[in-house]
């Protein structure tokens, strides 16, 4: 049996530690930066082994795979060291926020075959994998348009709180925290980004609110609207064309459970309706947090050793996504369009 070790707890036990098991991969050792929240929760789910330190983890030969959930400016190092150590790795999203850093790492992983992967959930949800099929099989034309909304109230807005979720600088804030899975499947959807800007506005030192635009290379443009501040809960990605809309929406609570697919023909006559598309995905009928299930099924490919052919399409996949996100920062941080090279 395959032995997981993971570092960072807050993510790490809503999520990973159980998404690791339906796997039927053994989680044999945590660590945390408090070494007795790491005890506590090793009694209650049954850990074999508790690490005062990250290092002293990534150094059992006992691990086979490591799944990183600290705040995204910690991550970097962790994450190269597990690599050194030929570990398998999850990490979370963004990979960091250093952009020499995170260039150096991708050269490394580069030059010397050392693969790994990002806990972006989406891809992995078969609404979105019959939203990419549905817009594939039409021809996407210039006049296009994208709209998302995506409406939650974050820990922190909720309990107006200062922590490193609040922090940009620390890998918090709405660019991170949500546009990036909101970048990774429109560029999966739509292919590369020409140019790009963003507008976040705040509350004292917490983001509330972004005002984002991403103009694609085929020419259609996305408008991403985030409030997370918001109790009513929605994800909404709207693509309307000369021809047709259709709707991938979820307003539940739960990130993944309550998505449905609507889609109806533009006709000169404006009667046409729309008409619910079938899909079929376990989150349905999933008792737990839907994370659970979606991240377990990227943990399937790790368990798999999937092909190196898939593993090298994904690193540049990741590369890409901290490039964009990158861009997207500057965009905020400069007030400007930013154009993509």
């Amino acid at each position: 049996m395959l032995k997981a070790g993971i570092i960072g707890l807050g993510h790490g036990t809503r999520v990973l530690i159980d998404a690791f098991r339906l796997n039927d991969i053994e989680i044999y050792g945590i660590a945390s930066k408090t070494f007795s929240k790491a005890i506590k929760i090793s009694k209650e789910k049954k850990i074999n082994k508790t690490f005062r330190t990250w290092k002293d983890l990534v150094n059992d030969n006992q691990i086979d795979i490591v799944a990183i959930a600290v705040p995204p400016y910690l991550q970097i190092d962790i994450l190269k060291e597990c690599l050194k150590k030929n570990k398998k790795v999850l990490c979370e999203k963004p990979l960091g926020i250093n952009s020499r850093k995170i260039n150096n790492l991708f050269s490394y992983a580069q030059d010397k075959q050392k693969f790994f992967f990002v806990d972006y959930i989406f891809p992995e949800h078969e609404a979105f994998k019959k939203f990419y099929r549905i817009i594939n099989r039409r021809k996407i034309n210039k006049n296009d348009i994208i709209r998302i909304y995506l409406n939650t109230q974050t820990y922190v807005n909720k309990n107006k709180i200062i922590n490193w979720k609040s922090d940009p600088n620390k890998g918090g804030g709405i660019v991170n925290l949500f546009l990036s899975h909101i970048i990774d499947y429109l560029i999966w959807f739509f292919g590369p980004i020409n140019k790009t800007s963003c507008k976040i506005y705040k509350k004292g030192v917490r983001e509330i609110y972004a005002d984002c635009l991403i103009e694609f290379k085929s020419n259609i443009n996305a408008k991403i609207l985030i409030n997370t501040d918001n109790p009513k809960k929605t994800h909404l990605i709207q693509y309307t064309s000369n021809k047709y809309k259709i709707a991938l929406k979820n307003s539940g609570s739960d990130y993944g459970k309550k998505f449905t697919i609507n889609f109806k023909k533009i006709e000169k006559n404006n009667k046409s309706k729309f008409i619910n598309i079938p899909f079929h995905d376990l989150t349905t009928r999933f008792k737990g947090d839907s994370r659970i299930l979606l991240t377990s099924r990227i943990i399937k490919k790790i368990k798999k050793d999937v092909s190196k052919t898939y593993q090298v399409k994904n690193l540049k996949r990741f590369r890409y996504n901290e490039y964009i996100l990158h861009c997207v920062r500057k965009a905020v941080k400069c007030n400007k369009t930013i154009q993509i090279i």
